[in-house]
C-alpha cells in the first residue's frame, strides 16, 4: 500500500488560539511491533498489503459492521410474533434490552483490550462470540434462553464495530481514512435503517429465527478475511503481563455503571460514574485514560456523538411503528419507508468523506449535520394520520443526510484531537457514546410513550376503552386497524398525539448537540508521523 505523507488536511489555529502542549501529559509507552509483515518509508511503518487483499479485508470488516448494527434494529418488527410464540409478552422488550445493555456495556473496553491483545485476536474474538450468541438465539427453546443468547450476541457486538474502525485508522493514512470510514458509516446506516425490513420480511416469509441465523454465513465472511489478510504490527507478549495490564477495577465499573444507566435505577449508574472516574484516575493503564475528557475538543465530539444517538435510535425505533399504527403498513412495507433516510445518510457519508480533503475542517460538515438532522426531526412532529408520503419522504431524507455527515467526521476529528497511544481508545468511545445514546434515548423515549399514550387513553370514554381492552391494543398495537370506525380513528389519533410528542421531545436533544458542536477547536496541523497509522 502507497504510504501518504501529506502535512495535512486539517486548518492551523486561528492566530490568538494556542496549539495544547501534549508534552506534559503522561509519557508515551513504548509502541510494540510486531514479527508480521511490515515495509518502512522513512520512520513510518506501513502494512505490506496489496490491492486485492485490502479490497478482500475491506468486505471482511464491512461485513462485521453490517453484522453489528443490523442486530440492534432486525427484531423491531419481529418481537410481537417471537413473543407470541414462547407466550411472554411481558419478557419481550429484553429480547432488545438485553443486546443493547451488553453492546454498550462492553464496547469501550475494546479500545484498550486491542491495545493489549492485539487488534486481529480481538476482532475474533468478537466475531466468533456473536456468531455463538447469534446461533443460540436462532435455536432458542423459551424466552429466557432467546434472552441469555441475545446478551453474548451483544457482548460481541460491541466489538465489532470499534475494532472494525480502529483497523482502519490503522491500515489508511489519515488522508485516505475518511472515504474508507464513509463507507463503513454507510454500512453502519445502512444496516440499522433496513434491519426493521429485514425482520419482517422473514416473520412473514419464512421464520423469526432468521433473523439471527442469517448472521452465521455473513459471519464466516469476516472471519476468514481477517485471519487471510490483516496483518498489523504487534508484539505477542506472555499471556501472564497482558492479563496483568488489564484494568480489572475500571472494567467493572464500566460494566456496572453502563448497565445501571440503561437500567433502572439510573441513579446507581450515577455514582458507579464518580467511582469510575476516580479508579481510572489512579489506574496505571486505565481503559477510559481520564486526559481524553481534559481533552474539551474530545469530550464536546464525545458528547456530539451521545446526542446524535438518543436521536438517531428515536427516529429508527419509532417512524417504523408509527407507518404500521397510524398508516396501515405491514411490517415490511414500514421497513422499506425508512429507504429515504438510508439514502440521505449514504449519500451525505460518502459526499463529506470526499470532500474533506478540499474543505480543510471537519467542523463545517458537523455543524451542517446537527443543523439538518434538528431540522429534520423537529418536521417529524408533523408527521399526522394525513401526511402524504412526500412529507415521510422528505422529512426522513432530511434527517438521514444530517446523521450521515455526523458520525464519521466526529470520528476523524476524534482521532486527530488525540495522541497516537490513545486513538484507539478514542474511537472506541466515540462509538460507545453513540451507542450508550441510542440505548438512554430508546429507554427514554419507551417511558414517555408509554405514559403519553396511557394519558391519551385516560380521556377516552368507559366503551372505547372496552373496545381497546377486548382487540387487545396494549399488546398487539397491528390490531389498531381492524378496530370498529368509531374506536379506529380515536386510537390513532392518540397514537398520533403521542408519536409527536416523542419527537418534540427528540428535537431539543437534536438542537443540544448543535449547539454543543460550536465548542470544538479548529484542528491543528498534524505531523507528518501522525498522518500515517498509529503502531497497533
Amino acid at each position: 500500500m502507497k504510504s501518504t505523507t501529506t502535512p495535512s488536511i486539517y486548518s492551523q489555529y486561528s492566530g490568538k488560539e494556542e496549539i495544547e502542549d501534549k508534552s506534559s501529559e503522561q509519557p508515551q509507552q513504548k509502541v510494540e511491533t510486531d514479527s508480521l509483515d511490515v515495509e518502512r518509508q522513512g520512520d513510518n511503518p506501513v502494512p505490506a498489503i496489496s490491492g486485492n487483499a485490502a479490497i478482500l479485508l475491506f468486505i471482511g470488516l464491512a461485513m462485521a459492521t453490517f453484522l453489528a448494527s443490523l442486530d440492534g434494529t432486525i427484531i423491531a418488527t419481529a418481537l410481537p410474533k417471537i413473543a407470541s410464540d414462547f407466550k411472554a409478552q411481558s419478557q419481550m422488550s429484553w429480547v432488545a434490552t438485553a443486546y443493547l445493555l451488553t453492546y454498550n456495556a462492553f464496547q469501550p473496553l475494546y479500545g484498550k483490550f486491542s491495545d493489549i491483545f492485539g487488534r486481529k485476536i480481538m476482532i475474533l474474538f468478537a466475531c466468533v462470540t456473536f456468531m455463538v450468541g447469534s446461533a443460540g438465539a436462532g435455536g432458542a427453546t423459551t424466552m429466557t434462553m432467546l434472552i441469555v443468547f441475545r446478551a453474548i450476541q451483544g457482548l460481541g457486538a460491541s466489538g465489532l464495530l470499534s475494532i472494525v474502525l480502529i483497523i482502519i485508522s490503522d491500515i489508511f493514512s489519515l488522508e485516505d481514512r475518511p472515504k474508507y470510514q464513509s463507507i463503513i458509516w454507510s454500512v453502519f446506516g445502512i444496516s440499522s435503517v433496513i434491519g426493521p425490513l429485514l425482520g419482517g420480511v422473514f416473520v412473514q416469509q419464512v421464520t423469526w429465527r432468521w433473523c439471527f441465523l442469517i448472521n452465521l454465513p455473513l459471519g464466516v465472511v469476516t472471519i476468514v478475511s481477517v485471519l487471510l489478510f490483516l496483518r498489523l504490527p504487534f508484539e505477542r507478549q506472555d499471556l501472564k503481563k497482558q492479563l496483568a495490564r488489564i484494568d480489572y477495577l475500571g472494567t467493572a465499573l464500566i460494566i456496572a455503571a453502563v448497565i445501571c444507566l440503561l437500567v433502572p435505577p439510573q441513579v446507581i449508574g450515577r455514582m458507579l460514574i464518580v467511582v469510575l472516574i476516580w479508579a481510572e484516575s489512579k489506574a496505571l493503564e486505565p481503559i477510559i485514560p481520564p486526559r481524553l475528557f481534559l481533552n474539551k475538543t474530545v469530550s464536546v465530539l464525545f458528547g456530539v456523538n451521545f446526542l446524535t444517538g438518543m436521536g438517531f435510535l428515536g427516529v429508527i425505533f419509532y417512524a417504523p411503528i408509527y407507518f404500521q399504527v397510524v398508516k396501515g403498513a405491514g411490517a415490511t412495507a414500514s421497513g422499506l419507508q425508512l429507504l429515504p433516510m438510508v439514502l440521505g445518510l449514504v449519500i451525505s457519508s460518502i459526499a463529506s468523506g470526499a470532500a474533506m480533503a478540499k474543505v480543510r475542517d471537519y467542523r463545517i460538515f458537523i455543524w451542517m449535520g446537527t443543523t439538518m438532522m434538528s431540522v429534520g426531526i423537529g418536521l417529524c412532529t408533523l408527521f399526522n394520520a394525513h401526511s402524504t408520503m412526500g412529507h415521510q419522504i422528505g422529512f426522513l431524507l432530511i434527517v438521514g443526510l444530517g446523521i450521515g455527515l455526523i458520525l464519521q467526521t466526529c470520528m476523524l476529528a476524534a482521532q486527530a484531537a488525540v495522541e497516537k497511544e490513545d486513538m484507539a481508545v478514542a474511537t472506541a468511545l466515540c462509538g460507545f457514546f453513540n451507542s450508550i445514546g441510542g440505548g438512554v434515548g430508546i429507554a427514554m423515549c419507551s417511558a414517555l410513550f408509554n405514559n403519553h399514550l396511557t394519558a391519551e387513553f385516560g380521556k377516552m370514554s368507559l366503551e372505547a376503552l372496552i373496545v381497546i381492552k377486548e382487540y387487545n391494543i396494549a399488546q398487539e398495537i397491528t390490531q389498531v386497524q381492524h378496530l370498529p370506525v368509531e374506536v379506529k380513528g380515536l386510537v390513532i389519533e392518540a397514537y398520533v398525539s403521542t408519536f409527536q410528542f416523542i419527537y418534540k421531545c427528540l428535537t431539543p436533544i437534536a438542537c443540544a448537540a448543535f449547539l454543543l458542536s460550536l465548542f470544538i477547536r479548529k484542528l491543528r496541523v498534524l505531523d507528518p508521523s501522525e498522518v500515517i497509522m498509529a503502531a497497533a
